[in-house]
């Protein structure tokens, strides 16, 4: 699958439990399976999972009852598919309009439980990319989207802060698209950084005719531009102590005074701030207006940088990948053993860097899988240090675990794997004999 979502498996019947876990393995999808509704419910409240497959029958609970209850707790309840008899086809329905994803009768083929949950895969992804599911699946990147679809319904400005590349704007953009007025809501971003002073402030405030040299037309700034929607002022630490006055009789009165003009104009417009600075720091030592600072610092939310919240890395890098093959029409994989990789390294440059390396490592991969070295690793990095053990061995070992985890993705099938690799078959068949690699069962 090129998005792998985390399964939570409900089913008490053994052997289809057992067969449907070994199929997901074979997939290289993450799977706990559960034959209680209760301990599926306790496993919910842990852990985060994409997609939820559940029978309607179950020894403890129903499945219409496990869903009920996620719904009661106040925990929305992630895509579910269900699993029912026909006896069970009317509750499935019901099931449907509480806002279950889809459901399958018995008996099925394992390959069209999976065409669905490619579809409910799909459908998170675009979710992601578009309003659902869009910061990341982190635990905190998920409580911060649930802090911003509050802040939303509330008239007040936001704080963001956190490293350069976190996706501050990313945040920003999820924040704008909660607020709901009726109309499709504006959203103008402008780096304070990126402008010299007198630049800046044509672009944040407007300006008249003849306001200056070259200034041959009146022109809206970006808070007229913005008017009923949300300006996005990135980097606004960054703002000379002159701009920051400027900048805060605006977001005091909500009014903008274009340069060359005498007269004031409203603006109805929600402000999202963001900075890698420390602001309170800056206040400390003189160089940020302290009645600035208050007055932007109502509602701040902080976004950790990649490396504490290492779930993120796999997503986006799947995002990446998904939005690679819909550009260009060229798939690519990224195997588990490059995703331990990826999540190995600092990435101090947060999401951004992240995003670039795994575009260039599409652009670049002469195959479809992606190990590390397409990354810049050598071959031998992403393996555990052993004391001892030789580069020959490492390398070995690399090779060796590439090879399964490739065959196990295609199921075993020894074209696609190879040419997946980018190798013959008659190659990978001698691979497979030198490092004993079998097909299980």
């Amino acid at each position: 699958m090129s998005q792998s979502p985390r399964l939570c498996l409900v089913e008490d019947d053994a052997i289809m439990r057992a067969s449907l876990c070994q199929r997901f393995k074979i997939e290289g999808i993450d799977c706990d399976c559960f034959t209680m509704a209760e301990e599926a419910l306790a496993a919910l409240e842990e852990r985060q999972y994409e997609v939820l497959i559940s029978d309607i029958r179950l020894p403890d609970l129903s499945g219409e009852q496990l869903y009920n209850r996620l719904i009661e707790r106040q925990k929305l309840p992630p895509p579910t598919i269900f699993i029912t008899g026909y006896g069970t086809i009317d509750q499935a329905v019901r099931l449907l309009k509480l806002g279950a994803s889809d459901y399958i009768t018995k008996p099925f083929d394992l390959d069209a439980l999976l065409i669905k949950l490619r579809e409910v895969a799909a459908a998170l992804f675009d979710d992601m990319q578009g309003g659902g599911v869009e910061l990341g699946v982190s635990p905190a990147m998920r409580q911060i989207q649930t802090t911003l679809d509050r802040l939303a319904a509330h008239q007040v400005d936001l704080l963001i802060t956190g490293e350069s590349g976190v996706g501050k704007e990313y945040a920003a953009r999820y924040f704008a698209s909660r607020i709901k007025n009726g109309t499709e809501t504006p959203f103008i971003a402008i780096n304070c950084a990126a402008l010299p002073e007198d630049l800046l402030e044509a672009e944040l405030f407007g300006h008249e005719k003849g306001a200056f040299t070259g200034a041959g037309r009146v022109r809206r700034g970006v808070f007229e531009q913005a008017d009923g929607g949300v300006l996005f002022l990135d980097e606004v630490g960054e703002t000379s102590p002159r701009m920051q006055a400027k900048l805060l009789r605006t977001i005091q009165e909500r009014v903008v005074q274009r340069i060359g003009s005498e007269n004031t104009i409203p603006v109805d417009v929600r402000l999202v701030y963001a900075t890698n600075r420390d602001l309170k720091m800056m206040v400390d030592r003189g160089e940020f207006r302290e009645d600035l600072y208050f007055r932007i610092n109502v509602a701040h939310v902080h976004i950790p940088p990649l490396r504490e919240r290492k779930e993120d890395i796999h997503w986006l890098a799947n995002c990446v990948v998904e939005n690679y093959f819909h550009e260009h029409k060229k798939r690519r994989l990224i195997l588990p053993l490059t995703e331990r990789y990826l999540e190995s390294l600092p990435w101090p440059g947060n999401l951004r860097e992240l995003a670039h390396a795994v575009e260039r490592a599409c652009i670049l991969s002469p195959q479809e899988v992606m190990g590390p070295r397409e990354f810049g690793a050598t071959e031998a990095a992403p393996l555990a240090s052993r004391g001892n053990a030789s580069l020959k061995d490492l390398m070995e070992e690399y090779e060796k675990n590439l090879l399964r985890e490739t065959l196990e993705h295609h199921e075993w099938r020894i074209a696609e794997t190879a040419e997946s690799l980018g190798i013959s078959r008659k190659n990978l068949w001698e691979k497979m004999k030198r490092y004993a690699i079998s097909q299980p069962g």
